[in-house]
């Protein structure tokens, strides 16, 4: 790595709130009076429910200053600015792994792949819906079915190690804390509501444990067992859980569900590949699940802030 690399590197680390903040206000200049209530993950295999973002402003990852671009296909790299069934939201249209910045010094991986977070925190968004592509370790999942996620567990770099950073919370002006909870990470009420969208796709729609690795490899025969048997989990991934510890430091309340692209056999074989995954993503029928559920959960969220409101 060289000598200029290196300074850029500890430039992100050591001027981190200053940089978020300079790309929430080049975000907030396209929001100009619109206020976002939700920040939307679309993972991998969710894209196209973009199209369902009415009015959207498109800005590429590339115009806001300081945001991590997209480097793995099917990750488009674009914020999206609109309105999802009456919902004000911001999609986040593809992410950035840590796998794909893991060799970057001074802490500035795990910092790139939280970063969107903190913009949204910065732009004063409350609520935060993490959606992502897993392979299935509960042997009751089938191949394209989701999984809402009730909790999870993180084997990714925890992305509040290092200096505690002057951030605020969103919905009050007090800093975040160094020691941040994570029991009912995922908002109970939230999740119910999601639940309650995924109702008409019987038998395909799961509650489970969500487990995050570094990636890029899949899991070999005896961690598949190692993470069904020994620690319960139902579905393994490599993204989600940093940004959701991320989000729920800056006072959001998170919802979350995984599509399941592989189903790892009971003796751990898990033969998956890139290119299978992103073909179970483009099935119509899959693709018809993720975007339908959550289009009826933004539906089933606007209406019931109508009826708080009355």
């Amino acid at each position: 790595m060289s000598l200029h690399s290196l300074e850029l590197a500890l430039d992100f680390r050591d001027n981190y709130e200053a940089k978020v903040a300079s790309a929430a206000d080049y975000v907030k200049n396209k929001l100009r009076e619109y206020k976002p209530i939700f920040g939307v993950v679309l993972g991998s295999g969710l894209g196209e429910l973009a199209d369902s973002i009415k009015g959207a402003t498109v800005i590429s990852y590339e115009e806001i200053p300081n945001f991590p671009t997209t480097t793995v296909p099917g990750h488009e790299g674009k914020l999206l600015i609109g309105e999802l069934e009456g919902v004000p939201v911001i999609g986040l249209k593809g992410r950035k792994h840590y796998y794909e910045v893991a060799d970057e010094p001074f802490n500035t991986g795990i910092l790139q792949t939280v970063f969107p977070v903190h913009v949204l925190a910065e732009l004063g968004v409350s609520n935060y819906f993490v959606t992502n592509a897993s392979g299935g370790l509960n042997q009751d999942y089938a191949i394209g079915d989701i999984m809402i996620i009730f909790s999870h567990i993180n084997f990714l770099p925890n992305a509040l190690l290092g200096r505690h950073h002057n951030f605020s919370k969103v919905d009050d002006t007090s800093q975040v804390w160094r020691f941040q909870p994570m029991n009912g990470a995922y908002d109970q009420q939230l999740t119910q509501m999601l639940s309650q969208a995924g109702s008409s796709h019987k038998g395909r729609v799961h509650k489970g444990i969500y487990l995050a690795v570094t990636g890029p490899t899949y899991e070999t025969e005896g961690e598949s067992i190692a993470f069904r048997e020994g620690l319960k989990a139902d579905a393994v991934g490599m993204s989600t859980t940093s940004e959701v510890i991320v989000a729920r430091n800056r006072g959001m309340r998170v919802v979350g569900m995984s599509c399941i692209t592989n189903v790892i056999s009971a003796d751990g074989t898990n033969a998956a590949n890139h290119e299978e995954v992103k073909a179970i993503l483009e099935s119509p029928a899959v693709k018809d699940r993720l975007s339908s559920t959550i289009r009826k959960f933004f539906k089933l969220y606007r209406e019931s802030m109508g009826s708080s409101q009355k």
